[in-house]
This record gives C-alpha cells, structure tokens and sequence, in this order.
C-alpha cells in the first residue's frame, strides 16, 4: 500500500512551507509557484482550498498575495491534509463493505483504527513550523538524512537554487 500525500496536499505543503519561511508581506501565487516548484494553476486551486480552511488569507491588489492566518507554530501538518483531503476518519470500513459479517464492526476494525489513530496523533503532534525548520535544515545540510529515506540512494540528488528555496530533482 502506498502512503503518501496526493498531488494537492503535496503542492499545499510546499506553498505553506514558502509562507512559513518568508513571513511579512502577502507574497503571489506566480512567486510561490516559481520558488517550489508548482504548476501555477493547479496552486491556485491549492490556495483557494487552504483559504476557505482559514489556513491563508488572501489580498487582491497590486501588491497583494498569500499570507498565513497563524503563526506556523500553531498549524498542524493534519490541519492542512484534512482541509485538502477531507477529513482522515472516512467513517467508512476498512474492508469497503466485505467480506464482512457481522452487523456493526469488522474484524479489521480495531488493527485499522489503531493505525489510523497513530497516523491521526503522528499528523497533529507536527507543525508546519516543524515542517518549515526541517526544510531550511535539509537545504543547508544541516539535518541527517535518514536511513530509510527513499532518496538516499545515490541516483537522485537534490538541488537547492540560489535563493534556497525551491527544490528541483535532478
């Protein structure tokens, strides 16, 4: 099974990250774009979803643009997924409707619901704060690279741009 975050929640994260570490002013969707990597449309998208969250504001004008509501202290990483995903707890059975035979439960029921209440604890216990000082860690080689780090092979690399903010695989 594939656990990872889709596309939206990826491109919502890199964007808040960008906001995160570059507070002040309202920065624009084409910066943020450029600077991590993002299709600009498809951030736009991202941007009105972490708005109506409350996790964005936004300020049309000539010198407008995205800024976080909160401190980044105060943003959970599952605040984020679950105001663009929907919340973690489908309030469905883990088995889609069978094979299950008895009325209210399942017998995958407690193993599924232990996991996804660790995934649950795991996401609220991060910030985007958290999220942010790793990034900045990471992009001055200032963080070890974990052993189980799917990109710890020496095939891919990562470059960090001048700025230090984007990040393109080479």
């Amino acid at each position: 099974m594939k656990l990872v975050p889709t596309r939206r929640t990826d491109y919502g994260i890199r964007a808040l990250i960008y906001l995160a570490q570059n507070p002040g002013d309202p920065v624009k969707a084409s910066v943020i774009a450029e600077a991590m990597d993002i299709p600009q449309n498809f951030l736009h998208q991202v941007l009105q979803a972490l708005h109506r969250a409350g996790l964005v504001n936004s300020r049309p004008s000539r010198h407008g643009g995205y800024m976080l509501t909160r401190s980044p202290e105060n943003v959970t990483v599952r605040e984020i997924i679950e105001a663009l995903e929907g919340p973690l707890d489908a309030g469905e059975c883990a088995l889609r409707g069978g094979p299950c035979h008895w009325d209210q439960v399942c017998a995958l029921h407690w193993v599924w619901s232990s996991a996804r209440e660790a995934l649950e604890n795991s996401l609220s216990a991060a910030t985007l704060a958290d999220v942010a000082a790793d990034d900045l860690a990471l992009a001055k080689g200032n963080k070890p690279i974990p052993v189980d780090s799917h990109r710890r092979s020496g095939d891919i690399k990562t470059k960090v741009s001048v700025s230090g903010r984007g990040r393109k695989q080479t």
